[in-house]
């Protein structure tokens, strides 16, 4: 799959209707990193992640749809959802983020790449101490 890291913005992006495997010989098409990139910037704008506890570090993924003019279609759903309060705070947070975003104009101003950007997954991690 596509995935960009963002270490300052402690979340990545992946595309998931363009996965992308280790025997995969033919490179990422540059447009849609880019791409990534963009919708990965206007999330982390919306962010406001609650502050970790100590020594707890996590991860939650969250998956949506966009319609082509880049709104959320359905809800946002948490994968692999875990126990406790922190995680909880923490997907709640993230899944305001791609709320309040909405619509992510990229999709809309690239008709031609909507299969590519239509399913979205985001991993967001808790923030470092």
């Amino acid at each position: 799959m596509l995935g960009r890291i963002a270490g300052a913005a402690c979340f990545s992006l992946l595309i998931a209707t363009a996965p992308v495997h280790a025997e995969d010989k033919k490179p990422a098409d540059p447009r849609i990193m880019q791409l990534a990139e963009q919708l990965r910037m206007a999330v982390t704008r919306c962010w406001l992640p609650p502050v970790a506890p100590k020594n707890q570090p996590l991860e939650v993924t969250v998956k949506f749809q966009l319609a082509k003019d880049g709104s959320i279609v359905g809800t946002p759903e948490i994968l692999k959802p875990q126990k406790g309060e922190f995680f909880k705070s923490l997907a709640e947070s993230a899944v305001r983020a791609v709320k309040r975003c909405s619509p992510l104009n990229t999709v809309a101003e690239n008709p031609d790449l909507y299969e590519d950007l239509k399913e979205i997954i985001m991993h967001f991690h808790s923030p470092a101490h």
